[in-house]
């Protein structure tokens, strides 16, 4: 064979091998069900459907663990805690119960209810790892359906009495440092409870309360469904402040809020339509890293 037929032969090969690599690394999430990041605030995780991915300095990655479904997924402070279900060739039951990883889920520690429940609506405090989970029918732990809450890593359970809470919640987050005090969004307000979940106040009456967060130093930021704005919360004070959201289609809202734990001026959104975007001056500015579920790399 000529030299000229073997250089193209070869420059064929190497394009190949480069479409192919290109191809292999590109992020896609199929759903959106949860968003956080890790302890160090480098990486943005998400639960994608099928297994994590995540984002660091410019670039979409998938996590090298497991490919689990996860969902209820929270990040705290040495790790993340889920629910969910196995992906492809797990030995795990279906569903997975609740679990908790300090690896990127490289490995998991089973914390009960495996094979029983999957908590859609599950949050965890971020320094205490409190949980609260929305219970949809009663199990071998859970006596009911209802709003129940663990201090012990899920070794023992309290149902809360709820009173205030009437309607299905949208949102929940746990405070970061007493485990008492959670918030609840529903499509009538945002309720507030200090005692637990058996007590609840009104704050914001009105507001379909699509995502609730609470701040490292303990305050609150909500977004709701046709509001242009995020709302900052005092729960001290009460005293309320907006903030710039991304400009959003009619149509959509946030559905997920993170904010870097070494960096409070850093804060990441998800939306329902699977955009997601990232400020690093607490909302003046967005930067668009991921459209319609696919993840936009700088780097």
């Amino acid at each position: 064979m000529k030299r000229k037929q073997w250089i193209y032969l070869i420059s064929i090969c190497v394009i190949l091998l480069v479409t192919s690599a290109c191809s292999n690394n590109k992020v896609t999430m199929e759903h959106i069900h949860g968003l956080g990041y890790t302890s160090d605030g480098k990486q943005i995780l998400i639960p994608a459907h099928d297994g994590l991915v995540s984002y660091s300095d410019g670039k979409w990655e998938n996590v090298d663990s497991p490919k689990n479904d996860y969902m209820g997924f929270q990040t705290v402070d040495n790790g993340f805690y889920s629910s969910g279900h196995p992906g492809p060739g797990s030995t795990l039951k279906n569903p997975i119960g609740i679990v908790k990883s300090s690896d990127l889920g490289k490995n998991l520690t089973k914390l009960g209810f495996e094979s029983e429940s999957d908590f859609h609506t599950m949050a965890v405090g971020y320094k205490t790892h409190a949980i609260y989970v929305i219970n949809e029918q009663q199990n071998s732990k859970l006596n009911s359906a209802g709003l129940f809450y663990s201090t012990d890593e899920a070794k023992t359970w309290t149902k809360s009495a709820a009173a205030g809470l009437n309607e299905e919640p949208t949102a929940l987050a746990v405070h970061p440092t007493d485990e008492k005090t959670i918030a609840m969004g529903t499509k009538s307000g945002l309720l507030i409870s200090n005692d637990f979940g058996n007590r609840f106040e009104m704050l914001l009456p009105g507001l379909f309360i699509t995502s609730v967060i609470f701040e490292e130093n303990g305050e609150l930021l909500i977004a709701g469904a046709n509001n242009p704005n995020f709302i900052k919360i005092n729960l001290t004070s009460k005293e309320k402040e907006e903030m710039k959201l991304p400009v959003l289609d009619n149509d959509d809202a946030v559905s997920y809020i993170a904010q870097n734990p070494k960096d409070a001026n850093e804060i990441a959104v998800a939306t329902f339509k699977k955009d997601i975007y990232l400020s690093k001056d607490l909302g003046l500015n967005w930067t668009k890293i991921a459209d319609k579920g696919n993840g936009i790399s700088s780097k």
